[in-house]
This record gives structure tokens, sequence and C-alpha cells, in this order.
């Protein structure tokens, strides 16, 4: 895929915000998963209630929701049981929106990134495990913000008009599937 230079229109949402949650399942608190829940589903569905209806009536949008690949590997580096929950539950979110919404003339996908070079792991690899792990990936680097970026505005733009219930996996090989 070529990078992009063209911006998404007015006509398109990206629910990129999420946390992580590294608690294994036997010490999740009630509390924790209403958090991990709470930012990463609900935070999406409110984003996503808020511009659907407008896309709908004027005929065109495009929603892009940001998953993971531990949603659909059960787990990764970061996040446990919670967050691939969660992560998980927004790929049915979108799948299931890309049904409903679809006659309307709007798509609904998902981007499921791998190792990726943003906040939740800088600072949390020692250099023999990040070694470890890029030996890992096909393409043998740690994936960079824009090439998660690139997938969401090729998925944004009109001519993806064909492209909807599914699930971009960014992650250098790393899980293929």
């Amino acid at each position: 895929m070529r990078r992009s230079t063209r911006r998404p229109s007015g006509n398109a949402s990206h629910n990129s915000t999420g946390i992580t949650s590294p608690v294994r399942f036997l010490d999740v608190t009630p509390a924790e998963w209403d958090r991990i829940f709470d930012v990463n589903v609900r935070g999406s569905f409110l984003v996503t209630r808020r511009v659907a209806a407008g896309m709908a009536e004027r005929g065109f949008g495009r929603i892009v929701f940001l998953s993971s690949v531990s949603a659909e590997r059960g787990g990764g580096v970061f996040g446990g049981v919670a967050y691939s929950a969660a992560k998980a539950g927004l790929l049915g979110f979108a799948r299931a929106l890309a049904r409903e919404l679809g006659p309307a003339g709007v798509t609904a996908n998902c981007v499921a990134p791998g190792l990726i070079d943003t906040d939740i792991t800088q600072g949390k690899l020692d250099d023999e495990r990040k070694a470890a792990m890029i030996a890992d990936v096909p393409v043998r680097r740690i994936g960079e913000v824009e090439d998660v970026a690139d997938v969401i505005t090729f998925l944004a733009q009109p001519e993806s008009g064909y492209l909807t219930g599914v699930t971009y996996d960014v992650n250098g090989g790393a899980h293929i599937h």
C-alpha cells in the first residue's frame, strides 16, 4: 500500500483511544475490568453513536475502530485478558455495524496493530527482550505510528467503499492467520 497524502474527510471517524492492562485474569478486579471496557469499548460506542446517524443521513461515512492483535490471538505482550476481551469486542462491534449501516453507505472496519512504537511500549522492553521480539517479526522491525495511520487513512477514503466489516492487521507479519 502506498502512503497516502490524502486526509480523511469530515465523514470519517476513527476510534483510537485505548488503554491496556497487564493484570492477570485471576487478579483483575471488577473495577479494573470496567476501567478497561469504559475506555476501549464504551468510548468507541460514544464516539460512533455521536457521528453514525449523520453519516447514514448523508449516505456516506467511514468508521474505523482501533483493535489489537491481542484480540485475535488472545493476549499479547502488554495486555491481559481484560484488554484482549475489550479489543475483541470492537471487532464484533465493527462487523455488526458494517451490516447495519452498510445499506446507508457507511462502512465500519478495524485496524489491529501488533507491536507498535507508542507510549504503551516506551521504556517497557529491555534491549534483549526487544531484540528477541524484533527477530520474530518477518519485516525485522517494530511498527511505527505512521504504519497504522496509513491504513486508517486508506480505510477512510471514499475509494474504500467496498471494504466493510474487515480487520487489517498491522504487525509486520508477526501474526499471520
